[in-house]
C-alpha cells in the first residue's frame, strides 16, 4: 500500500532520516521502536506526507501521493491537535468536516461507542483525563475511515484498561485490512505486530518482518 523508495529527510544541512526503503502492505501491524530522538516521529511524518522527502520518494498504490491518498491517512501524534474550548462532539464534526465524512453525527456516535466515551461527547476537551483525550484523538483519526493509520505513542500515560481498549481497536483496524503503524518506547505493548522497525540515530532498520501470506497459513 505504502513504499518509501530511499526516502530521507535533511533540515538545514542535517540529515534527520537516513534513506528508507520500506514497503507495508495492506493490513499489517507495525511496531517502529528506538531511542529517544533517533527518527521515530520524522518517520511518521514522513509517511504522514507532513513532510516531503528531501531525496528519494514515496508511492502509495504504486502513486506518487496526491490529495485523494493523503484523505485516507489517519495521524495520532503526542499531541492531539484536538481544541480545548471546544466540547468532544464539536471537536469531531469539526475535523470530520474537513474530511467531508458522510453521515457525520452517525459514525461519532459509532466511534463514541466502539471507543466509550458516549457520556463524554458534550464535554469541553479541556477537561478530559489523558485516558479520554487519548480515546478521542483516535476516534478524530479514524474519522475518515483511513487505510493508513499513524499512531506515535499512542498507550503513552494510560491506565491498562484504556491500553486493552485502544489495542482491541487497533487489531479490529488490521482485521479489516488498514495498515497500521505504531510507533512505542516499550515493545513488549505489541506482542502481535507483524513487523518491527527499528529507528536508530536517523536510521531505519526491519528488524522482522511477516507477510500477509505466511500469517494466513498461521491462521
Amino acid at each position: 500500500m505504502i513504499e518509501l523508495r530511499r526516502a530521507s529527510i535533511i533540515r538545514n544541512g542535517r540529515i534527520l532520516l537516513y534513506p528508507v526503503n520500506l514497503t507495508l502492505e495492506c493490513g499489517v501491524l507495525a511496531m517502529v521502536t528506538g531511542p529517544n530522538g533517533a527518527g521515530k516521529t520524522t518517520l511518521l511524518r514522513l509517511m504522514a506526507g507532513l513532510w516531503r522527502p528531501s531525496e528519494g520518494e514515496i508511492l502509495f498504490d504504486g502513486q506518487r501521493p496526491s490529495v485523494q491518498h493523503r484523505g485516507q491517512i489517519g495521524l495520532v501524534l503526542q499531541e492531539s491537535m484536538l481544541y480545548g474550548r471546544l466540547t468532544v462532539q464539536e471537536n469531531l464534526r469539526f475535523f470530520g468536516g474537513l474530511y467531508r465524512v458522510r453521515d457525520l453525527d452517525d459514525r461519532i456516535r459509532q466511534l463514541a461507542k466502539e471507543l466509550h466515551f458516549e457520556r463524554r461527547l458534550g464535554d469541553p476537551v479541556s477537561v478530559l483525563s489523558k485516558g479520554y483525550t487519548q480515546r478521542v484523538t483516535l476516534a478524530r483519526a479514524l474519522l475518515p475511515n483511513p487505510r493508513l493509520l499513524l499512531l506515535d505513542e499512542p498507550f503513552d500515560g494510560l491506565d491498562p484498561g484504556v491500553r486493552g481498549l485502544v489495542k482491541d481497536v487497533l487489531a479490529l483496524r488490521v482485521a479489516e485490512g488498514t495498515t497500521v503503524v505504531v510507533v512505542t518506547h516499550d515493545p513488549e505493548l505489541m506482542p502481535n505486530a507483524d513487523m518491527q522497525i527499528l529507528v536508530n540515530r536517523g536510521r531505519v532498520t526491519v528488524v522482522s518482518s511477516e507477510t500477509r501470506a505466511s500469517r494466513d497459513r498461521a491462521r
